[in-house]
Formats: structure tokens, C-alpha cells, sequence
């Protein structure tokens, strides 16, 4: 057996760098055909993007993934509000025959971005679906696949012959996330991109982070081992953006947070009674309410704007390229935070 580490298990080394200001280090890419100034997702989970999110990521220089927990016209009506703000955004689909449906009405909206989301892709039901999607809309630069989540080398080969564009990597590392505690499947998120992105180079596909990450430096790691982009949820849980109502209680403003495979969750979308439900494989709670998405895109971009600074890189690209990296003990990993607030006067 193979030790695997994740991100609070390593460290960057600094290295010598040109650079003269931050502020002209390069964040920008392209997934698709939508420009990014900084490499990142909103996850599409149903407490995290809808509309208002997805326009409000795309305005901050991200992009946000529509979850799938609607109607097929609930769908492309929110898919519809996004395109006439002026935005883009990616929309969200399961591997079911109505999924294929929904496709297509999506696409019939003007829909050209996919994201492919169950919590186990490296499966023939996925290889299904992709198939049917290639085989319903073809190949090239009018359509984009995002396909996920695996976990392996070989599951992003697989979901790379098989037809999809880029692979969402990234089991059992999400904050609300139990996966590994329920099924003991998963694995840890710095060594699992560092072999998926070694993948999906031979594939000549690209990857998006997807768990795991609790702040920009997480965000700089992930970047470094090869991810193309990331995608966050608990980080941008709580912004005005995000559905859902606030809760005001004891003098503080709240939303929640779930996981698309809570129970909470499963019995909203199931209408079903929790004893009739499989058992979860996340949770839920309430966060406190935060500062607008373009808060903390901004800050996000100036985190790995920094990060790239330290690395001498001077642009994305670079980053895999430059970095070195060191395996640190928990003390290290506890030297490396702001320890005086843990000390009791």
C-alpha cells in the first residue's frame, strides 16, 4: 500500500521569482468556450448555484454549474435567466434515459457547457451517457463535457475514451461530505490530482479540482499539481447568491449548507419519507451569512496570485511546472497557521 496525502500533509517551497507586482501575474484561462480571469467553479449543489449565483460567479471572473435538482423546465428556465443577464454558465445532468431529455432541451435553450455529476463516474453508466451525449451532439468546440467524480488515474483515462472533454476529480473530500466515513471509499486530495492530472495529460484532457479546498492556499496547491480548475462549495456557502432563504436567529443571519447526498437533500428532490431513503452520504448545517461572491472570488484570485508569487510563476500553466513540494508533520502543519489564537489567556 501507497501512503497518500492530502492538502494540509504538504507544503510549497519558495522559490526565487521575477515577479514585480501581483497584481500582473496571469489567473486567466478557458474552459469551453467561457474565458475565466481566475480558475475556479461554483459547485452545483442546490444550496450553493442557481441563477443568481451563476451571474454572479461569471461577473467575478468564474463560472458557476447550475445543479440538477429540478425540472427539466425549472432547468432551462434558470439556464434562460442566466443567458439574458448576459452571463454563462455550465448546466447539470445526471445518467438517467429523462436526463438525456433534459439535454436536449438545454441545448435547444442555447446550452453548450455539461457537467456529467454522480458520486461514483469511473461506472458503464456514465459510459453510457457520454456515449449518447457524443452521439446526440458530436464532438468539437460547440459542445463541452465535464464528466465526474473518480478518483483514479485510470478513471480519467476511461471517462477521457469515452468522450468527455474535462473530468471532475475528487471523492469524499467535500466539507459536508461522508462518503469515506459511510463507505470507506475515497482518496486524499493532493495525491489523488497528482495522479489524475499525470492522466489526464496523456488523455489531452483537463481536470477540475473538486473537494477539499477550505482556502486559497488549498486552491494554489490543487492548482499546482496539474488541476486545471477548481471547483468550491463550502467556500462559497452562506453569500447573499446562494439559494435559499436566510434564517435569522439569536441576533445572526444564516444559510444552509447540505450535501447533494444528505438526507435532507434526498428527501427534498425524493418526496419521500427518510425511513423509504438509502443512507446518506452527507450532511447539513447553516453557515453564517457572508460577503457577496465577488468578495471572495476576488480575494481567491489574490490568494493564488500570491501563492504563484512565492513559486515564481507567471502564469497557470506554470505553476505544475515550477513547483516543489514537502511532506510536513502535523506540528509543521500547525506552525503554519495562525497558532496564537489557539492559546488560552
Amino acid at each position: 500500500m501507497k501512503t497518500y496525502y492530502t492538502f494540509s500533509d504538504v507544503f510549497l517551497i519558495p522559490q526565487i521569482t521575477n515577479c514585480r507586482s501581483r497584481s500582473s501575474l496571469d489567473t486567466s484561462s478557458k474552459i469551453g468556450n467561457i474565458s475565466l480571469d481566475v480558475p475556479v467553479i461554483s459547485s452545483n449543489m442546490d444550496t450553493i448555484t442557481g441563477p443568481e449565483m451563476a451571474i454572479a460567479m461569471f461577473e467575478s471572473g468564474g463560472v458557476g454549474a447550475l445543479h440538477r435538482f429540478v425540472s427539466t423546465a425549472q432547468a432551462v428556465e434558470d439556464f434562460k435567466k442566466v443567458k439574458s443577464a448576459g452571463a454563462d454558465c455550465f448546466v447539470s445532468l445526471g445518467v438517467n434515459t429523462d436526463d438525456i431529455q433534459r439535454a436536449v432541451a438545454l441545448h435547444r435553450a442555447g446550452a453548450r457547457h455539461f457537467i456529467i455529476d454522480i458520486a461514483h463516474g469511473h461506472s458503464t453508466m456514465m459510459r453510457h451517457m457520454l456515449k449518447v451525449m457524443r452521439n446526440t451532439f458530436g464532438f468539437g468546440e460547440d459542445i463541452y463535457i465535464v464528466a465526474g467524480n473518480v478518483a483514479t488515474p485510470e478513471a480519467v483515462s476511461d471517462l477521457s475514451a469515452w468522450g468527455a472533454d474535462c473530468v471532475k476529480v475528487g471523492i469524499g473530500g467535500g466539507s459536508c461530505c461522508s462518503t469515506r466515513v459511510i463507505t470507506g471509499h475515497g482518496v486524499p486530495m493532493f495525491s489523488c490530482l497528482l495522479e489524475c492530472a499525470e492522466a489526464a495529460d496523456r488523455a489531452g484532457v483537463e481536470i477540475i479540482a473538486d473537494g477539499g479546498i477550505k482556502t486559497s492556499g488549498d486552491a494554489v496547491k490543487a492548482l499546482a499539481t496539474g488541476a486545471d480548475f477548481i471547483m468550491a462549495g463550502s467556500m462559497f456557502s452562506g453569500t447573499p447568491e446562494t439559494p435559499g432563504e436566510v434564517i435569522s436567529t439569536g441576533g445572526n443571519e444564516y444559510k444552509v449548507f447540505r450535501g447533494m447526498a444528505s438526507v435532507s437533500a434526498m428527501v427534498d428532490r425524493n418526496n419521500r419519507e427518510i425511513e423509504d431513503l438509502p443512507v446518506g452520504e452527507g450532511v447539513k448545517t447553516t453557515v453564517l451569512l457572508k460577503s457577496p461572491v465577488s468578495n471572495i472570488v476576488r480575494d481567491l484570485q489574490a490568494g493564488i496570485r500570491s501563492g504563484m508569487s512565492y513559486m515564481g510563476a507567471e502564469k497557470l500553466s506554470d505553476m505544475p511546472i515550477v513547483s516543489k513540494w514537502g511532506v510536513q508533520t502535523s506540528s509543521g502543519h500547525f506552525e503554519g497557521t495562525p497558532h496564537i489564537l489557539n492559546i488560552e489567556s
